[in-house]
């Protein structure tokens, strides 16, 4: 009797240590897991769609750029409505869909590459003779692309309104050199 108690007792040790040990390579397993999806995570390539205000003026540019560690393969960006650039309706070629960065894929986007494409002046966008159907404040772009053995899709929503009344950054240096500028024709003897 006590020989099948204690046998008993084995068999019930037993069956914890098996359920402890799978418990454990469970874990083991989502530990790595997790680990392999930060190093993926820290060595992709991130591909960024934003917009911007070029210094000194009233242009607004769109920026696809590549802020990962690595190429962006195969990329295919759409854009899911026209943009003609400079409010430009009747020339199709000033349409942002038809550049070739919209309509080839781009076999390779390296880590830094960037692509800056001119949109329009603000008040083709914003003012009141603004064409929307031209220069829309609001677009999407889609970017599709392979990075290391896996396949990318992010959308990236451009909502331009957030320039209105906001000001390009200004240099110093650069406005008192215009002002030199303007004071040196002022004196300049005409010709």
């Amino acid at each position: 009797m006590v020989m099948e108690a204690l046998t008993g007792v084995l068999v019930l040790v037993t069956a914890i240590y098996a359920y402890l040990t799978y418990k454990l390579a469970q874990s083991s397993a989502a530990s790595v897991a997790a680990m392999e999806r930060q190093n993926w995570e820290a060595s992709r390539a991130f591909v960024v769609v934003a917009p911007f205000v070029r210094p000194h003026t009233p242009f607004l540019y769109l920026r696809v750029s590549n802020s990962g560690r690595s190429s962006a393969l195969n990329l295919q960006l759409q854009i899911d409505r026209d943009f003609f650039q400079f409010a430009e309706a009747r020339k199709p070629d000033q349409n942002l869909r038809s550049k070739t960065a919209y309509t080839q894929v781009i076999d390779a986007f390296h880590p830094g590459q960037e692509l800056i494409f001119a949109l329009a002046q603000g008040w083709n966008i914003f003012g009141d003779k603004a064409q929307s159907e031209a220069c829309p404040a609001k677009f999407s772009v889609a970017a599709t692309y392979d990075c290391l053995g896996q396949r990318v899709s992010e959308s990236n929503p451009i909502d331009l309104t957030a320039f209105m009344g906001s000001e390009g950054e200004r240099d110093p240096l650069v406005e008192e050199l215009e002002r030199v500028r303007k004071a040196i024709e002022k004196h300049r003897p005409a010709v």
